[in-house]
Parts: C-alpha cells; structure tokens; sequence
C-alpha cells in the first residue's frame, strides 16, 4: 500500500503542494485572508478575492513575518505570525484534500529555504496544533528536496554534474548537484546561491522587457556555470512555465547539457522525500550534504577502556538542528581539546583547538569537564565546558566557558 505523503514547497512567494501518490501539484501565493466578522480564512488568489470584494484583508510574508516574531492585526485581533502560518497550513491542505483526494496525509515534508532553530520550531508546532504527531512532520530544505527529485530520475539524468534555475517574482537561485559514490551509498550534495539579478517578471509582459530578461539570465548563466559540463539542468519557478521569451538563455544552457522544465520540483522533492523516510529501509540509500545538514565528521579522539576511539559530535548528512551532546571528560596533559573535522574532500580536513586554560590547575588526570555541544548551523558549533571536580580530592568550581567554534570558514 503506498504510503499518503504530503510534500510542501514553502517560500513567501508561492506555495506547492503535491499529495503522493497523485502527481498533480496545486501551486498559489503564499497569502491569506481572514473574512469580516467571520471564524473563516481564505489563501491564495480565494485570499485575493476577498480582498477584492471589500471583505478580507490580506497578510502576506508569512514567514518573514514569523521570523522577526512580529504580529499582524487582522479584522481587530492581534495574531503572532506563528499562529497566523498554523491556519494557513490548515486551509492549503483542506484545500489540497478538496482538490486531490480526501484523506489526511500520514507524513507531511516541507521545503524551504533558512532553516533555523525558531522557524522550523514554529513550523513544527504549527503541524502539532493541528493533529500532526512530532514523528510525522518533518522540514528540509529545499537543495535536499531538489536531490530527491533529482535521484527519483533515471541515473543517466545524474551521473554527472546537475544544476537548476528556480525564477519566481523578484526571486532568482541557482542550485548545483554532485553525487560522489562508494561501496554503500551514494553521498548527494547540492549547494545553492540566491542571485542580486533577479528581476520583477512583470517586465516579460512587453518585447522589450522579456529581451531584457533573456540577456540577464544569459550573463548569470555564463558566470555561474563557467566551462562545467552538466548531466541535467533543470528549470524551475513561475517565470519558467513558457520559455519562449528566453531564447539565448535556453540556448546557452543546451550548450552545456540536457535541459528539462518542471514547475514542482520542490514539492515531487519533498514528497519522493517522505516517501524515503516511510518505507522500512532506504529507497534511496543517500547520505545529503546541503542545507540543514553536516557536510563533515565533527569528533574528539579519545581513550576509553584503553583503547583509541572517537567520540562523535555529529556525522556526515545528520541534521544539523537534531545534534546535542553531554559528555565527561579527562583531558591528558594537554591545555587544549582537538575537534576533528573530517570532510569529502582530505585536504580541507582540519583540526580545531579549543583551549581549556581556564580551568584550575590540578595533577595530571585529575581534571574532570562537562563537555556539552550544540549545533547553532552546519559550519558553527557551540560549547559548553565546566569543571566538574575528581571525586572527594578536588571538589568542583565554577569554572566555566562558552565557546563558538567554526568548523567551516
């Protein structure tokens, strides 16, 4: 039986929703509108009609809004953003049942861009009000949805170098994919850059301002894509729904591989995502290093019961936001303590000292430390190290340090 997937696309611009295992995507403004003096919201161009009619009030930005924790009033009442995303969720997906089928999606997987601690806390709990349990909501980022969809394709599709315009209002970002193999699983990376040359697309609407877009998009291709060949590029976004307007771009583009057209790929990503995480074991056996995740080991060598091991702070591909340690310690004669960084590529591996002169001075293994780790994103760690005394011989103080260390540059 096929698992119920929802995949989102989430941005302050628009809003994809595909509910697997149909394929059709429903696409709209990332708006909404409560009626006058009613308990009833509307999204998207409904949120716009209201409006129209005299009869709704339009809050957009829903994630800019949530993020500066701001509020909006709205027919008299204050909501925080927070609360504001929760109805809009609830109303995209009793509009995608309406539309597409009609029972509650098992797993909910939402792509987005920015993916920190507050945000993607809110998001969750969002989901929770809702009747979602914790285990069932997960939120990616969009390069690690643009994997998925990728790697659902035929191998010849990526067997190589991929990447990806995604040109939405005042909105442009370009994506690149790699897939290094070993003997297990395929390690997928994908990277992405939001350009300053986007551009408002109502500029296609005239001869003149679609020329100009070509042009633009033709010198970011050019410099983003420099001499590298492609297995696929892709396009994607509203703007890409016609190409006709981009002549010499799509041109450019067929010069350095095959290019393809889909509007929803963030979404199908999300979805072919959930569907990974539903089945007993990996459809896809990947380890992704891209937004949200570690893109290196992050370890301290130490001896325990007498022999050499390492003591992992996070792996390759684990979620960044998921990583807490506590651990204790008993350093050797050195003031400092190793963190081990451990990449894809040996020669940007590194290590990084951190310095432990602020405990007291005491005889050579007699110093015992609180180790606490926490990951603030995927290249800065925080530190927690205080002294916990050695037994009844040195009783503990107050001796303590945070420390942010930055295991990428």
């Amino acid at each position: 039986m096929d698992p119920k997937v929802l995949g989102i696309s989430l941005s302050d611009i628009s809003t994809g929703l595909i509910f697997y295992p149909d394929d059709e995507a429903i696409t709209f403004p990332t708006v909404i509108s409560k009626k006058k003096g009613e308990d009833a919201w509307g999204v998207g161009e409904s949120a716009y009609a209201l409006a129209l009619d005299g009869k709704g009030i339009i809050t957009d930005k829903l994630l800019k809004l949530t993020r500066k924790k701001g509020v909006a009033t709205i027919d008299g009442v204050k909501y925080e953003g927070r609360e504001i995303l929760k109805f809009f969720f609830k109303e995209i997906i009793d509009l995608g049942m309406k539309k597409l089928y009609k029972e509650k999606p098992d797993e909910v997987v939402i792509a987005m861009t920015g993916l920190d601690h507050d945000i993607v806390n809110d998001i969750r709990e969002a989901f929770l009000n809702l009747g979602y349990l914790p285990n069932h909501i997960h939120i990616i980022s969009k390069e690690e949805s643009f994997i998925y969809f990728v790697l659902s394709l035929k191998k010849d599709v990526w067997n190589n170098r991929v990447g990806m315009f995604d040109l939405s209002d005042v909105s442009l970002t370009y994506y690149e994919m790699i897939v290094n193999r070993n003997s297990r699983k395929l390690f997928a990376g994908a990277e992405s850059e939001n350009m300053d040359e986007a551009f408002n697309l109502q500029i296609l609407g005239n001869p003149s301002g679609a020329k100009l877009a070509d042009k633009i998009l033709t010198s970011v291709a050019t410099k983003v894509m420099d001499k590298k060949q492609f297995s696929a590029i892709f396009l994607t976004g509203q703007a890409f729904e016609s190409v006709d307007w981009a002549e010499n771009f799509t041109g450019f583009l067929c010069s350095r591989g095959r290019v393809y057209s889909d509007a929803n790929i963030f979404a199908k990503g999300a979805s072919f995502k959930g569907v990974d995480i539903v089945n007993e074991s990996s459809i896809y056996n990947i380890v992704c290093t891209c937004e949200g995740r570690l893109n290196a080991d992050v370890f301290i060598q130490a001896i325990k019961e007498g022999r050499e091991c390492r003591i992992y702070l996070g792996k390759i591909g684990d979620y960044w936001s998921d990583l807490e340690n506590e651990i204790f310690l008993i350093p050797d004669e050195s003031e400092n303590i190793n963190i081990n960084i451990a990449g894809m590529d040996p020669k940007k591996n590194k290590i990084v000292s951190v310095p432990l002169d602020f405990l007291p001075k005491r005889p050579l293994k007699s110093r015992k430390i609180k180790f606490s780790s926490r990951f603030l994103d995927n290249k800065v760690i925080n530190l927690e190290i205080s002294d916990v005394g050695f037994g009844d011989m040195y009783p503990a103080t107050d001796a303590k340090r945070s420390i942010e260390v930055n295991i990428w540059d």
